[in-house]
């Protein structure tokens, strides 16, 4: 039996290994729905694809979820590419939908849809305290939040302690941060009373204190 020569061996094996290399980086893409509905579900596209519709100006560097509109991994548990047309802005990003129906329901909730910790890896803040961008490629619906996650051995942490990591974006731990500077106290916010910024969530007792800091946020923050 003649042997089959090395240099054809590489020629047949080249092909299947490049198709393998493909197949193993697409599916990184499927967001991890597990807690949610047992399913898993795939972009589309790339996240590096340019959105469609991106004709209409926006600034690149700050287009949130790389173009894939939050309210349908949400509600859908689809990535699906936004349309720059129906573009919104939150928190120092624009998010792109595929309808004025999907914006709207972004805009009347934000905080329902943005990304916890605007994106950011909630694993490095807890372990390291230092914002860390997550990826598309690692991301997980946990309690109808997306997060997103910086690599793989961060992800599974999430998911092996819940609980530890759920919550990371809570400033000063739900406590009112404009009651803490005006009064000197610290009283329990509300999660209707929540208003983010720079990816934090920020409660409040109440609207009065929730206003005062919309209006002056930098003065409130948690530094």
């Amino acid at each position: 039996m003649n042997r089959i020569q090395p240099k054809t061996r590489r020629s047949i094996t080249r092909p299947f290994v490049i198709a393998l290399t493909a197949l193993a980086f697409s599916s990184l893409l499927a967001i991890d729905a597990h807690a949610q509905s047992g399913t898993r579900t795939q972009p589309s596209a790339s996240p590096s694809t340019a959105p469609s519709g991106s004709s209409t100006k926006t600034n690149a560097n700050s287009v949130g979820l790389q173009g894939y509109c939050p309210v349908c991994i949400i509600e859908m548990k689809k990535w699906v590419k936004g349309d720059a047309r129906f573009a919104a802005q939150h928190d120092g990003k624009t998010y792109l939908f595929p309808g004025e129906e999907q914006k709207r329901m972004f805009v009347n909730a934000p905080a329902k849809y943005t990304p916890v910790l605007g994106g950011d890896c909630v694993v490095a803040l807890v372990e390291m305290g230092k914002r860390v961008p997550g990826s598309l490629q690692f991301a997980a619906l946990h309690e109808d939040h997306l997060y997103l996650f910086s690599n793989e051995k961060a992800k599974g942490m999430f998911q092996a302690n819940k609980e530890k990591y759920a919550h990371a974006d809570i400033a000063l731990g739900g406590k009112c941060s404009v009651c803490r500077i005006e009064m000197n106290q610290d009283v329990d916010g509300r999660a209707e009373f929540t208003s983010l910024y720079k990816g934090m969530r920020y409660l409040f007792p109440g609207q009065e204190q929730q206003q005062m800091f919309n209006q002056n946020p930098s003065k409130y923050e948690v530094k």
